[in-house]
C-alpha cells in the first residue's frame, strides 16, 4: 500500500478538515487555550499539504468537471468572497501603515500601532 494513494489522502484531508472547522469556530467565540491553538496550528499545515496531494491525484477529473458552467461559476463566487472578506479585513486593519486592530469582532483586544 503506498502512502500518498486517493485511499488514504482524501480520508486525511477531510479529518483536517473537520478538526480544522471545529478549532476555528472554537477560535473564533475566543475559546484560544493551547490545545486549541496547537491543534488549529497543525491541522492547517496538514491540510494544506493534504490538500494539495489530494489535487494532484484527482487533477484530471477535477479538469473535466472546471469545464462545467457551474463550476466555473463556483469558483467565481468563491473568489468574489475571499476577495470581499479582503477588502473588509484591508479596511479593519487600517490599510498599510495604518493601526494594527487585533480586536475581535465585538471590539476586545489591544490596539496595536504608531503611538498618537
Amino acid at each position: 500500500m503506498t502512502l500518498f494513494q486517493r485511499t488514504t489522502v482524501s480520508p486525511f484531508t477531510a479529518i483536517a478538515f473537520i478538526i480544522l472547522s471545529v478549532t476555528g469556530a472554537l477560535l473564533f467565540f475566543h475559546v484560544k487555550n493551547g490545545s486549541v491553538v496547537t491543534l488549529h496550528e497543525g491541522f492547517g499545515w496538514a491540510f494544506i499539504l493534504s490538500g494539495c496531494l489530494h489535487l494532484l491525484l484527482n487533477l484530471k477529473p477535477l479538469l473535466a468537471y472546471m469545464t462545467r458552467r457551474s463550476a466555473i461559476l463556483s469558483v467565481l463566487l468563491a473568489l468574489a468572497f475571499a476577495l470581499a472578506l479582503g477588502l473588509i479585513g484591508f479596511h479593519r486593519k487600517g490599510g498599510p501603515g495604518g493601526m494594527h486592530n487585533t480586536r475581535g469582532l465585538h471590539g476586545e483586544g489591544k490596539q496595536m500601532g504608531p503611538a498618537k
